[in-house]
């Protein structure tokens, strides 16, 4: 490669990027959109951005001495799109988003069992339900999540913590009840995850916002988790799918 090709590269701000399948995925928060490399770029671009790579086997067909100028034109393609930068200033460093190697559900309640819906709880669903459906019509992603990010931090510098197991279980119980008694919304996991933050922050409960991707037949996802903790999925339908953004 050149001397251009093997100078540090730093992703923009507004992106994150996950590896699957020996695959990266961009995720440009900014456009609200993602890409995905071509798989014979990822230990070159893996490299350059300091990422630990998957598959470090050369492809067999291209020899890896051959690809040194594709390499270039593909780096400059990503900077052009505003996917990374050369200035740290105007970057971040790039990395993976870390997640928890055995998850857990929430338990819930056996069917004769769960919490009390109180009235307070009912005004407190429909307003987190206007804030939701206010957002994802009038705000642009970006936004939303910087909301969610900033007021998340605010509650934490102040010594904020999580409530027990326990009282999770019953907010996110009670979301679960009266979710499907109000809104007929189905299998639309970004609608339903910033519910449940919208939700929970009425209380002061802050969780992270996992957003994921995988490869097969290529799949964007999103749930609520925190620590090892999935609050409104399965595993089967999360594990699949690699962490590319949490909030």
């Amino acid at each position: 490669m050149t001397e251009q090709a093997h100078s540090d590269l730093f992703l923009t701000k507004q992106t994150f990027v996950a590896l699957t399948a020996d695959t990266l995925v961009f995720l440009d928060l900014h456009r609200d959109k993602y890409s995905c490399l071509e798989r014979r770029y990822t230990q070159p671009v893996c490299e350059l951005l300091g990422l630990p790579m998957g598959n470090k086997e050369e492809s067999a067909d291209t020899p890896f001495c051959a690809r040194d100028k594709q390499v270039v034109q593909v780096i400059q393609d990503m900077i052009d799109n505003g996917l990374v930068t050369r200035d740290p200033n105007e970057g971040k460093r790039a990395k993976y988003v870390e997640q928890h190697g055995e998850l857990r559900e929430m338990p819930g309640y056996h069917p004769d069992e769960g919490p009390k819906v109180r009235f307070g709880d009912v005004i407190k669903f429909f307003g987190a339900l206007i804030v939701t459906k206010s957002l994802l019509k009038f705000t642009s992603m970006e936004r939303i999540v910087a909301r969610v990010k900033r007021r998340k931090r605010r509650f934490y510098a102040k010594g904020g913590a999580l409530p027990d197991d326990g009282r999770l279980n019953e907010l996110v119980e009670t979301y679960k009840i009266l979710k499907p008694l109000f809104v007929t919304v189905k299998d639309q996991c970004l609608f339903s995850s910033l519910f449940l933050i919208e939700f929970l922050a009425c209380y002061r409960v802050y969780p992270n916002w996992y957003f994921g991707v995988r490869l097969n037949d290529f799949y964007a996802h999103c749930w609520v988790q925190d620590r090892d903790i999935i609050y409104d999925d399965f595993i089967v339908d999360t594990c699949d799918n690699q962490p590319i953004m949490a909030v």
